[in-house]
């Protein structure tokens, strides 16, 4: 019979590298650590762990059993929360981490529902990039996330075994001021701004390479991540920006004009849980207006592009 404690105690030195490393997460001695591991491979039958360099990797019997781990504090997570919400009467307290654009779009019109609707249901809010929201969803530091990607790519490792719910798609735009040469456009090729400056946020692996791919190299003048600050400067003339049209939908300049990247795929937001997590009351309100807003937002995009368009 496998010991939670000790599955624990396997899923933090995967995460962590280390018995060291594990046993100060946890709050452990090393040598607890230790002990413990020796009891869950013994129980096993089997290796669990391998020395790698100076840390730890699992062994491929290490792997499954972390993963069988992660699904059963999955159903530990979920059965607190529907206790807890039952004891207050359909209440309790959902725990999200989402993207910015997604805390700006989306999460002000889902927390107006739940106090106007379900005021028993609270929320925390975390702003994470996605792949710090994946392993917080993970570990179940969050119970609920709004993440995104792009079309082109394969699904992250390690949501196959969560449940994934596809929200919306908006598009990468070019953020210009008004009187840009290309602001008549209706869409813009990133080929055509090879000699522009850009205002930027730190994250933008993707938009170099992308660059790089086209053969020039983007002139940074500014590294932002605060949207509204990215479009004073843009506003100011320092240089043109690359932002999503779910972020735009909360604030856009009037000295700007945003126009949608011909090349560039659509990104799809969509809310990432583990599968019992569905069935928590508090957590099934929260995606039902999250999926409400998204609808909306979805919307909003489609008619702002078809008005936009039928005016050039």
């Amino acid at each position: 019979m496998l010991d939670i404690r000790q599955l624990k105690v396997l899923a933090e030195i995967a995460r962590t590298g280390s018995y060291t490393a594990a046993a100060a997460s946890l709050g452990y001695t090393q040598p607890a650590v230790s002990y413990q591991m020796r009891r869950l491979q013994q129980s096993v039958g089997a290796p669990l762990v391998t020395r790698a360099g100076r840390g730890l990797r699992l062994t491929q019997t290490g792997e499954a059993l972390v993963r069988h781990a992660d699904n059963i504090f999955s159903v530990l997570r979920a059965a607190d929360q529907d206790i807890a919400a039952l004891v207050a009467r359909g209440g309790g307290l959902v725990r999200l981490v989402s993207f910015q654009s997604g805390c700006v779009a989306l999460m002000p019109e889902v927390i107006r529902r739940l106090r106007q609707h379900q005021p028993d249901v609270h929320i925390t809010v975390t702003q994470a990039e996605p792949v710090e929201a994946r392993s917080l969803i993970r570990t179940g530091e969050a119970d609920l996330g709004l993440l995104c990607n792009w079309a082109n790519e394969d699904v992250p490792e390690g949501e196959p075994v969560m449940l994934r719910v596809p929200l919306m798609t908006d598009r990468r735009c070019v953020v210009m001021r008004r009187d840009h040469p290309l602001a008549a456009r209706s869409t813009v090729g990133l080929a055509e701004l090879a000699d522009h400056d850009w205002v930027m946020e730190t994250f933008r692996d993707r938009f170099e390479a992308a660059c790089t791919n086209l053969g020039f190299t983007p002139r940074i003048s500014a590294t932002v991540d605060d949207t509204h600050t990215v479009q004073a400067l843009v506003a100011a003339g320092l240089g043109i920006s690359l932002m999503s049209e779910m972020a735009l939908r909360g604030h856009l300049d009037p000295q700007l004009v945003h126009r949608p990247l011909s090349d560039w795929p659509l990104r799809h937001t969509y809310a990432l849980l583990w599968p019992d997590m569905a069935d928590v009351p508090a957590v099934t309100a929260v995606l039902r207006e999250i999926r409400r807003a998204a609808r909306l937002a979805q919307s909003d995009l489609s008619d702002a592009w078809r008005k936009s368009t039928e005016a050039q």
